[in-house]
């Protein structure tokens, strides 16, 4: 099949899915990544994922969490970050030690495999959560600031824990980099991303937007976009991160209105959608009746983890039941950092090929459970602030 082919199938495909998920009442981002379900490999086998697909869906990923960034509030992500950090602590020791258990006590793993395969359940990817508050208009809220705060000291703490496991556990014993040296690149990344963002962006933007040339500020922003998440990669993080540091600062100068109005269309019009459909892609249901049982029960470590470490994190800063629980829940969602982690535990031989393939599934499944979960307990919170709004009311009157 012609690439052409495949992304005209594939945006035809996800606008139908994503309409009837919102004539459902369920969060759009469900229909595509459903779409890649059952138009994949698992049902139909219509399409595949192909190289093409992997470099579109990386770059859809890469304008989604930029556009999170355009889009979010400096000021809040500053004003949260003690709850962000115990949040995301709080969602790395639940699902981790939880599964390690599980892993090692149920089903006889060595406690080296079982303990990558918690760090797998550790790992959180906002790009699907991000997609939900931004429909249901959550993005610029306390919850919504701690979710992306959280989800970047996710990453950090999930990178370093993954790093000392390799360096301890490893086929070899040791990683081809000194823990200190991994902790510190890491570290680096983030004194970069701040010094280019706060003196570097402004100044690229003034200079670009007075180039004679046709669309000097979105070119330049998506230069920006492109370059931050290469250093990210070139330092040892996702690029999701870099995009998403360009995103923020950005989201700081003068030019965020107009830039937010041009680079949307182009994510949302071809390159999100096959992100979306890309991780329905890696679900495949060949040989994995014999690790039925343990699919479910990590899916439901998985999901119950993260919910219980994020809202109880939530709830030590005060925030309502109804706010932990939706920053639960905006935690549950995995993704590109978990695949990394299960590649890292392959490659290390801490788990073999049939063990890595369930890992996906799980990966794959809360993916796809994540945004219902997230949107339950939106409208709940929704429905009962309506209700108190309505009580005072009648007491004013």
């Amino acid at each position: 099949m012609s690439i052409l082919l495949q992304l005209v199938i594939i945006l035809i495909l996800t606008k139908l899915g994503a309409h009837l998920s919102s004539v459902l009442n369920f969060p759009s981002v469900i229909g595509e990544l459903l779409v890649g379900v059952i138009a994949g490999p698992a049902v139909l086998n219509i399409l595949t994922g192909t190289t093409f697909i992997q470099y579109f869906s990386e770059i859809g990923v890469i304008v989604l969490m930029f556009i999170a960034g355009l889009e979010g509030d400096l000021s809040l992500l500053i004003k949260y970050w003690r709850p962000a950090m115990t949040v995301a602590t709080l969602g790395v020791i639940f699902p981790t030690l939880s599964a390690a258990a599980l892993c090692a006590w149920v089903f006889n793993f060595p406690w080296t495999t079982s303990m990558f395969i918690g760090l797998v359940l550790s790992a959180t990817s906002v790009s699907i959560t991000v997609q939900v508050l931004k429909e249901m208009g959550r993005m610029n809220t306390r919850e919504g600031a701690i979710i992306l705060g959280a989800a970047v000291a996710d990453d950090i703490i999930c990178v370093i824990l993954l790093g000392l496991c390799v360096a301890f556990f490893g086929s070899n014993g040791s990683s081809d980099q000194p823990v200190w040296l991994m902790i510190s690149t890491k570290l680096l990344f983030f004194v970069i991303m701040l010094v280019l963002g706060k003196w570097f962006v402004p100044k690229f933007m003034s200079f670009f937007s007075k180039l004679n040339t046709s669309e000097n500020e979105a070119t330049g922003a998506v230069i920006l976009c492109f370059g931050f998440a290469a250093i990210a990669v070139a330092l040892g993080m996702s690029d999701v991160l870099g995009a998403y540091f360009a995103g923020i600062a950005l989201s700081e100068t003068k030019f965020r209105e107009s830039l937010a109005l041009k680079i949307e269309p182009i994510g949302y019009a071809v390159f999100i959608p096959v992100f979306f459909v890309s991780i329905g892609l890696n679900i495949t249901f060949k040989g994995l009746q014999n690790d039925i049982i343990f699919i479910v029960s990590l899916i439901i470590i998985a999901i119950i983890g993260k919910q219980i470490g994020g809202a109880l994190g939530a709830r030590l800063f005060h925030l309502s039941w109804n706010e932990a629980n939706i920053v639960g829940a905006g935690m549950v969602s995995r993704g590109e950092m978990a695949l990394v982690v299960a590649n890292v535990a392959l490659g290390a031989k801490l788990i073999d090929q049939n063990h890595y393939t369930a890992m996906i599934v799980v990966t794959v499944v809360t993916t796809i459970i994540a945004p219902l979960i997230l949107k339950l307990f939106i409208q709940r919170a929704t429905k009962e602030n309506k209700i108190a709004d309505a009580a005072i009311n009648e007491v004013k009157i």
